[in-house]
């Protein structure tokens, strides 16, 4: 099986973002362990204001990455 790499952006409060770099089979796959991965790890992130409400803003494949974040 290839690997597949996604960018997920997830967005608190619209104004503030953080780009996970997932290696997943699916997007949804991918959504799923950003949101996952974050809310296990999201203190380890710079947000100028901690809260936890956390929203997929979008996904997409990518080409293989220098770093990964989290795999699924």
């Amino acid at each position: 099986m290839s690997r597949k790499f996604y960018s997920v952006v997830v967005v608190r409060s619209i104004e503030e973002s953080t780009e996970i770099v997932v290696e997943a089979a699916s997007e949804d796959q991918a959504h799923a362990m950003a949101l996952k991965h974050l809310a296990a790890s999201g203190d380890e992130y710079a947000w100028s204001h901690p809260r936890k409400d956390l929203t997929v803003w979008h996904k997409r494949e990518i080409d293989t990455p220098a770093i990964i974040d989290v795999s699924a």
